[in-house]
């Protein structure tokens, strides 16, 4: 059985929890699964292999280690994963740290209208209706979904960098801004993301064609490297 559940790990294309795992093993317990994916994990470690069971997303699934992303990488060259507007990620962001929150939170907070993003987010999966506030008119309140926590391959909330360190990398940034200001250089935020997320050729050539701040790209791209991916961040 153990061999089964391996191939259930190694074939999906998205994490698969403990709870759907029982449902394709009837009358094993859910703490017998868990053994057994830690099984297979220590099997992978001792034998040194060039993959292992990784947990984010709230599940499971076997993908390359870290250390080998960067020649996965090479291997998919020009295949893209979900790609975002700016604007997608501030309210992205924004849900992901004040989650429940209403649509007119988010604006208030952003200073502009975020309705036509918020359905680019739904649309995606990555956010989600969770409820309504109390209130005049019990608006909406929105909330990540388990997909969010795969794209960033993250197995929780918990795991989001705190604000203060978020905070203290702003803070750099303006420093380095400021001092090359000095200097007579000009730095804008489009050039540090550039540094930190270097584009492909590929990648240049189709954000020089598309426009619209709200727009969100995709492209077919291979489960394995997106899991070694997300497990490398």
């Amino acid at each position: 059985m153990r061999r089964e559940l391996e191939a259930l790990l190694f074939a999906t294309d998205q994490p698969l929890s403990v709870a759907r795992l029982a449902g394709y093993f009837p009358g094993v317990e859910r703490n017998a699964l868990k053994n057994m994916i830690e099984e297979l994990r220590a099997e992978y470690d001792r034998d040194e292999h060039a993959f292992t069971v990784v947990e984010f997303g709230g599940g499971y699934s076997i993908a390359t280690r870290p250390e080998f992303a960067p020649v996965v990488k090479k291997l998919y060259r020009g295949r893209r994963k979900l790609r975002l507007s700016k604007a997608a990620l501030e309210v992205l962001s924004i849900i992901a740290y004040k989650q429940p929150v209403t649509r007119l939170e988010i604006e208030e907070i952003r200073g502009i209208q975020a309705s036509g993003v918020l359905g680019t987010l739904m649309e995606r999966e990555l956010v989600e209706i969770v409820g309504r506030a109390e209130g005049l008119g019990s608006p909406l309140l929105y909330g990540t979904t388990s997909t969010f926590l795969e794209y960033l391959g993250l197995r929780s909330l918990k795991e989001l960098p705190r604000l203060s360190e978020l905070e203290d990398l702003l803070s750099e940034r303006e420093e380095i801004k400021q001092l090359a200001g000095r200097m007579g250089e000009e730095i804008t935020d489009e050039e540090f993301e550039a540094v930190v997320h270097p584009p492909l050729p590929e990648e240049e050539e189709k954000s020089a064609a598309g426009n619209g701040d709200e727009a969100a790209e995709t492209g077919e791209a291979d489960a394995s490297l997106s899991r070694s991916e997300g497990a490398a961040d």
